[in-house]
């Protein structure tokens, strides 16, 4: 083979190789800068989520500070007006948190307002009902604060968890109630 054919071909070569890892350098640069402004997109959407969510807790602890005296001596069993703002309330804070990308904190919110919604195995007056969820929406409220400041979260109290025990227990004597 001839020296300029020869020195032509590796000329080539090399610029093949220097234009496939210019491309392979352009199309990491792109896939890193996607992957990026995506997570940017989702912290964004958690903490506008998280904020939301947070905004109704303060207003629905706000609410049942003022419910208190109202409801004192109605059984749980009896409904009551304000139940309809809180389950509201509760619904919001829901449909909040789903769209916060944190599995960890979705999972226990949603526990939690579950355990909300157990609010009769709290006593069976309507003064004890709403203590339940004011404890449990303060709760709340830490968790998500501390995801917003970026810290751990925090445990759950020894109230809560005892709260979470007696829904549990609650709802087994309702079920054998029923059976």
């Amino acid at each position: 083979m001839q020296p300029e054919v020869l020195s032509g071909l590796i000329g080539f070569g090399g610029a093949l190789v220097g234009g496939a890892s210019s491309f392979g350098g352009v199309w990491l640069t792109l896939s890193h800068q996607r992957k990026q402004a995506r997570e940017a997109r989702l912290l964004e959407i958690g903490q506008e989520a998280a904020d939301k969510a947070l905004n109704e807790l303060i207003t629905l602890g706000e609410f049942l500070e003022s419910v208190r005296g109202e409801v004192a001596a109605m059984r749980t069993d009896e409904s009551a007006e304000y139940l309809d703002t809180v389950f509201g309330h509760m619904e919001r804070v829901q449909r909040a948190v789903a769209r916060i990308p944190d599995r960890e904190l979705r999972t226990r919110m949603r526990d939690l307002l579950s355990v909300m919604r157990k609010f009769r195995a709290a006593g069976v007056r309507h003064l004890f009902a709403v203590s339940w969820l004011a404890e449990l929406a303060d709760e709340l409220t830490e968790l998500l604060s501390a995801y917003i400041r970026s810290d751990p979260l925090p445990p759950l109290s020894e109230r809560t968890e005892s709260k979470r025990q007696r829904a549990i227990q609650h709802e087994l004597a309702q079920r054998r109630r029923f059976e």
